[in-house]
């Protein structure tokens, strides 16, 4: 029996070769994005699952007064969590905020110098929380002792080649260091170390004894492990009760209120976008992986309507068929076992063209997504058998509605001939074809939307100069000491025109501020950076009021010091956000004074100049209060240049060569300040990309499906064409005639989609302070790009038919 059918339903496929073609097409493309899709999934799912009890694992995290959040606590939190909280099985910190750091193997002359951005300082029983794979090593025992250090297996190939690495030492950050372990890279997690050095070395141990506020510099990681079956609820009340015993003092005199919650180790990849986090680069974002799934289920939707419209409108042709074999005794229910049958034949062929087209289209993908998925991962294993699940629950999808309705045909009427496309078949169908095209309307309006608002963005004037400014990174201490030096050697080259030190390009942290004459409960939290007398001019900010800050010395050179105590200026530019917000009008401001509460002690600084309102942030958030402030230059951590843009290589050459006499021991690091502000848009240019080529996508299905229509209905008005060329009907009138009927559908499709794409793109705009207005054009051009699209589909198909001989079509009449 099952042979027997599977006969009839390859030779029903075969018969209708283009109808075949088309639902084979439109189900692969369907199935193959759900194959990328699915890679992509897997992969940012299985972020962090490689730790031993990873479930038990959780992050503390911070809620602050004015609502935002951190997945950070001050380095002194982690003191008393496991003596005074007994669910707490284990505790480690992790210190990030040692930026870049050189590392070089010791013992030779021409040992190359690495400069690491994932290098983090932690306690010993780290390893005890987040279980990393050891290498080489024993992770229980890899701290022990001071100054040691563990490698990731890259860094440790790229330090000391295929030489055993255990027992070497290497400096990094000024120390000496000896290697205890080195970790696998074998499965994916959010930290991505390069290194783990164990804070109990030269300078991080004094850093930590001398740490004794709770709400200052809360910037640390700190991760716990329960006890398996703690209550995290009862867990995270225990922690804040324990907040309160020792930073209850602290907060009144800061006012400020903090709250602790635990964030799960495994949502920590996926789920960490309401936080401002230093791993933040590092982190996935669950809503754009709902938005890829939701693309590639639309695509695969609109796979099953082209097979349900095609199925359908061929009933007729269907119908003697389905009338003899019931004739004959066949029931209903062996025939729609005979039609699903068929649907699942085109849905495995669709598989095998799927399978080709993901393995095709792959790199693409990943350079879209930028990652580096592949077919043949661990955590793909059981990427056939979903793609299986998905093949068969398509076609029953696809193919339930088809069968059903063949199968229903009267015998009689059909053999008498009585049989036709019935008003409430087209009605669906018709409801089928205005779903496809309410869903590529939509998909059009958002690309449209998405390109506009990335375009305004990378268009939009941030208001400082930040073309052709050459951004040198200072990776160590020696560059540091050097920084002053270099920036002055850089200023008697005629290709720069302005150089300037500062602790970091436009943001380097934040600071509590209030007026001098009132009180802390007035603060404000105000972003800073750190910079020379040439900040202003380099980076062409504008002054509404007073004047730049004036040159002052410093003498400090202990970097272990706080640098509040001997390096920070005594003078401040605010800008007009800041000065709004504490109180002070712009044009008399000058001479007044703002103070700062730190460790217990007040420091005050003299408003020299208001800054006009400029973004040191991307456009998605609005411009909050900044300030600029004269630093010690051993404190500063990138020089920038601006330089002229028509001699940029021999500028960067000239640079790197002054670099290297001055610090052969550092690599030469260097990037563009307009890159560096626009790589903060990296996501919204993949979600643009995305966007454009599923939309491609979706729209190429939906016309497969349409030009499967109207080859269809063509073939069967063939001698009704033929009669209307007789009596003088031109191409364009028959054009048109096919044409009329659809464009009704896609002018319906329209209305529908309209407002629903508004209302999802505007909410989309939503999450930027600064962005641009749906206008009318974007309504137009998702209208005309419709019918366009719809138009030259039909036209493909019909101007061929109108162009045949009616003798052809009329010869047996």
């Amino acid at each position: 029996m099952f042979k027997s059918f599977l006969k009839l339903a390859l030779r029903n496929l075969w018969k209708n070769k283009t109808s075949t073609a088309i639902n084979v097409l439109s189900l692969s493309v369907g199935l193959a994005s759900c194959a990328l899709v699915f890679l992509f999934y897997q992969h940012e799912l299985s972020f962090d699952k490689g730790f031993d009890n990873a479930a038990d694992v959780y992050r503390v995290t911070s809620t602050f007064k004015d609502g935002s959040k951190a997945p950070t606590v001050a380095l002194t939190y982690a003191k008393y969590l496991k003596s005074e909280i007994p669910e707490i099985e284990k505790v480690s910190r992790i210190d990030p905020t040692n930026g870049t750091t050189i590392v070089q193997a010791t013992g030779s002359e021409t040992a190359t110098p690495y400069a690491e951005d994932s290098g983090y300082w932690v306690d010993p029983e780290f390893f005890g929380v987040l279980s990393f794979h050891f290498l080489q090593g024993d992770r229980k025992t890899a701290f022990n002792a001071p100054n040691t250090m563990v490698l990731s297996a890259s860094l440790a190939k790229k330090l000391f080649a295929n030489s055993y690495p255990i027992g070497k030492t290497l400096k990094a950050g000024g120390n000496i260091y000896t290697v205890t372990g080195i970790i696998k890279e074998d499965f994916l997690n959010h930290i991505k170390p390069d290194f783990f050095a164990s804070n109990n070395s030269t300078n991080f141990r004094e850093k930590l004894a001398a740490a004794d506020n709770w709400i200052v510099n809360d910037n640390y990681y700190t991760y716990v492990k329960l006890r398996h079956g703690s209550n995290v609820p009862h867990v995270i009340n225990e922690l804040n009760a324990y907040l309160q015993r020792h930073a209850g003092a602290q907060m009144k005199i800061y006012n400020d209120h903090i709250t602790n919650s635990l964030q799960s180790l495994l949502d920590i990849h996926l789920y960490s976008g309401d936080y401002q986090d230093y791993l933040a680069y590092k982190q996935g974002n669950i809503k754009y992986l709902y938005l890829l799934a939701a693309i590639a289920l639309i695509i695969l939707v609109l796979g099953c309507i082209n097979y349900m419209n095609l199925t359908t409108a061929q009933a007729i042709g269907r119908a003697r068929e389905v009338g003899v074999r019931r004739v004959m005794g066949a029931g209903k229910k062996s025939i729609r076992y005979q039609f699903l049958l068929e649907t699942l034949a085109v849905s495995i062929s669709a598989l095998v063209i799927a399978i080709g087209l993901a393995f095709l289209f792959l790199p693409v993908f990943n350079s879209l997504t930028g990652q580096a998925l592949s077919f043949f991962d661990a955590e793909n294993r059981t990427l056939i058998l979903w793609l299986l699940l998905i093949t068969l629950v398509t076609g029953l999808a696809a193919g339930l509605y088809p069968a059903f309705y063949l199968s229903a045909f009267k015998p009689v009427n059909v053999l008498k001939g009585k049989i036709k496309d019935s008003y409430g078949m087209f009605s669906i169908r018709k409801v089928l074809i205005v779903s496809q095209f309410v869903i590529s309307t939509v998909l059009i309006f958002a690309t449209i939307v998405i390109w506009n608002q990335l375009h305004f963005m990378l268009r939009a004037k941030p208001g400082f100069d930040q073309e052709q400014q050459l951004v040198l990174t200072l990776n160590s201490g020696a560059s540091q000491k050097n920084s002053a030096l270099l920036a002055d050697q850089l200023r008697k080259n005629a290709n720069f025109k302005s150089v300037t030190d500062a602790a970091a390009p436009l943001v380097s942290g934040d600071m509590n501020l209030y007026p001098a004459d009132k009180t802390i409960n007035d603060k404000q939290i105000v972003f800073l950076d750190f910079a020379d007398t040439n900040y202003m001019q380099t980076l062409g900010l504008q002054l509404v009021a007073g004047s730049n800050f004036g040159q002052e010395a410093f003498t400090n050179t202990n970097m272990q010091e706080d640098m509040e105590l001997h390096d920070f200026g005594k003078q401040i530019i605010l800008n007009e956000e800041a000065a709004r917000l504490l109180g002070f009008d712009p044009a008399t401001a000058r001479g007044k004074y703002v103070s700062h509460l730190h460790n217990g002690v007040v420091y005050h600084y003299k408003i020299v100049g208001i800054v006009k309102n400029y973004h040191y942030f991307s456009l998605r958030a609005s411009i909050g209060p900044c300030a600029i402030m004269g630093v010690n230059p051993l404190r500063c951590s990138t020089i920038i240049a601006k330089i002229d843009g028509r001699h940029a290589a021999t500028a960067i050459q000239f640079a790197a060569a002054k670099w290297k006499a001055l610090n052969p021991d550092t690599p030469f690091s260097y990037g563009f300040l307009d890159q560096i502000f626009q790589s903060d848009y990296d996501q919204d240019k993949r979600t643009q990309q995305m966007s454009s080529i599923f939309t491609f996508i979706a729209i190429f299905v939906s016309c497969l499906g349409l030009l499967g229509l109207v080859t269809y209905s063509v073939h069967q008005k063939a001698r009704e064409i033929g009669i209307r060329k007789v009596v003088g009907a031109s191409v364009s009138n028959i054009v048109m005639l096919f044409s009329n009927q659809y464009l009704k559908l896609i002018l319906i499709a329209n209305i529908i989609a309209w407002p629903l794409a508004w209302y999802l793109m505007n909410k989309w705009l939503q999450d930027f302070s600064y962005r641009t207005q749906i206008s009318w054009w974007m309504f137009a051009i998702s209208l005309s790009a419709g019918i366009i699209i719809a138009f030259a589909t039909i036209a493909f198909k019909t101007i061929k038919a109108a162009m045949v001989n009616p003798v052809e079509s009329l010869r047996a009449e």
